[in-house]
């Protein structure tokens, strides 16, 4: 503890590290716009619709935007779309399910080609202007003889802060008279359209969304412990200045993460770590998606799962929760002044160690929740309905918290062997008073009293007064200071 209290302002830079993890989620999210996203050809590359009745011939194979606005205009929309999902991509993009228009022969609908074009939602009845036409990105379908998957993206629209509407227009270009066996060179026509609904919120204003949402939380968490950790922070205050250092910031104590998560005993708690961790980063991933988006969005059974595992191994954690040592053995220790009584701080070591021993399995649960919280804001951020992390993962995590849960409960040999030792010296201590004069009694007293110096130091730490457990005589015991807060 002394390093992080050396250091005030460690806690408030590990407070923000998820805001960091974001932030950079949004920069590779910025990046794959503006690197990977240039924009398509801006002609269609598709014939206009056959006259009726007319014979069919090759066609051009493009069409400019000024033929676009023109044929979209005269057309009803007339193809069936289905499971219509914007996503949260950092490229705006629609996926749906096209169902196989009755009129077209089965051929030419297996060799169907897809084109797309967005234009600003229109209010005021006008008509289309070919200026105002983008064309998308449409990713090879894969065609069954019903239906077919169609991805359309749309590069270059995430411009500027503010969210705007638009109108995809999605085009089926089929070759009437369509042979496998070989097509007719440039001879895809426009067949079919349907229009749908498009909802742009910046990268930018979505990012911001997102870090916003986290901060807000866990500003709020911070304020909540720093009024409910009063007392902790003056004897942090106290400490510090004893020891000739500047003392803490009562807000910058308040934004570390240990003293959220820390426990009744002032132990920073693993199982509420990973609730805290999990929790922010999924309000700050739904906040993103949402506002890319424009609507609710669903989250995936592998999200599910694991607030389920996390929340239960912290439920499961508090029942478990409590000293390593007992009642009466805690007791004594405070009262005869060997172990400082002022509040505990809770320090990073707690995460991994207990009982003045590193726990493996801690360190096993914590790294697999990073990575799991990693893969959310990265792979989340863009489809959090259908995140997904490896079976193997999920199972390890929940394995971890298990296994840290069962080690909680069961009590350790360093415990045991420290209790033993502590009644040992209770136990001489009363014999030492029973028999005042008994010089035997009082060097079997001071041989149990200094025998436990050393396993007090590796559970207590700098909590641990060894002069006053060296001075101590039988019957001695402190009066409880008094704390400014």
């Amino acid at each position: 503890m002394g390093t992080e209290m050396r250091h005030g302002g460690t806690g408030l830079w590990a407070g923000i590290l998820g805001l960091i993890a974001l932030g950079a989620a949004a920069s590779i999210a910025l990046a794959q716009t503006t690197g990977g996203g240039t924009l398509p050809d801006q002609r269609v590359q598709c014939s206009p619709r056959p006259a009726p009745g007319l014979p069919h011939t090759p066609g051009t194979g493009i069409m400019d935007m000024g033929r676009v606005a023109e044929a979209l205009e005269a057309s009803a929309p007339s193809l069936t779309v289905e499971a219509v999902k914007q996503t949260a991509h950092a490229v705006p993009t629609v996926s749906f399910v096209v169902r196989a228009p009755v009129g077209v022969p089965k051929s030419e609908w297996l060799m169907g080609f897809f084109e797309a074009v967005v234009f600003p939602e229109r209010t005021d009845g006008r008509s289309i202007d070919p200026r105002t036409l983008v064309r998308g990105r449409v990713l090879p379908p894969t065609p069954t003889e019903d239906r077919t998957s169609v991805i359309a993206e749309f590069p270059g629209l995430d411009v500027g802060w503010l969210p705007s509407r638009w109108r995809v227009a999605i085009m089926l270009c089929v070759d009437p008279g369509a042979d496998p066996r070989g097509l007719i060179a440039n001879g895809r026509a426009l067949r079919e359209i349907v229009i749908l609904p498009l909802y742009v919120s910046s990268l930018r204003l979505s990012a911001a969304a997102g870090l916003g949402a986290f901060a807000a939380l866990y500003l709020l968490l911070a304020f909540t412990a720093r009024h409910t950790h009063e007392r902790q922070i003056a004897v942090a205050r106290d400490q510090a200045l004893r020891d000739g250092r500047p003392p803490p910031k009562p807000w910058g104590y308040a934004l570390r993460p240990t003293v959220i998560c820390q426990d009744s005993f002032g132990f920073a708690s693993l199982a509420r770590f990973q609730v805290l961790l999990f929790t922010l980063v999924l309000v700050g991933v739904y906040a993103y998606v949402m506002s890319r988006t424009g609507e609710l969005a669903n989250m995936s059974p592998t999200v599910l799962t694991l607030l389920g595992i996390t929340l239960t191994g912290s439920t499961l954690a508090r029942v478990t929760e409590g000293s390593s040592l007992d009642t009466a053995n805690r007791l004594w220790l405070l009262g005869t002044g060997i172990i400082d009584p002022s509040p505990r701080l809770p320090r990073w070591q707690d995460l991994l160690a207990a009982d003045g021993e590193i726990d493996v399995t801690r360190v096993q649960a914590l790294a697999f929740s990073l990575f799991a919280a990693v893969a959310l804001i990265l792979n989340g951020t863009g489809d959090l309905a259908n995140f997904t992390i490896p079976d193997e993962l999920n199972y390890l995590i929940g394995l971890s918290q298990a296994v840290y849960v069962a080690g909680k409960a069961l009590p350790r040999d360093s415990a045991k062997r420290l209790n033993e030792e502590i009644r040992a010296a209770r136990d001489a201590e009363t014999a030492a008073l029973l028999q005042p004069g008994d010089a035997a009694a009082v060097r079997g007293f001071e041989t149990a009293r200094n025998a436990i110096g050393s396993a007090l130091f590796d559970v207590f730490g700098e909590r641990f007064r060894d002069r006053q457990l060296r001075s101590m005589q039988p019957g001695d015991r402190m009066v409880p200071p008094v704390i400014a807060v």
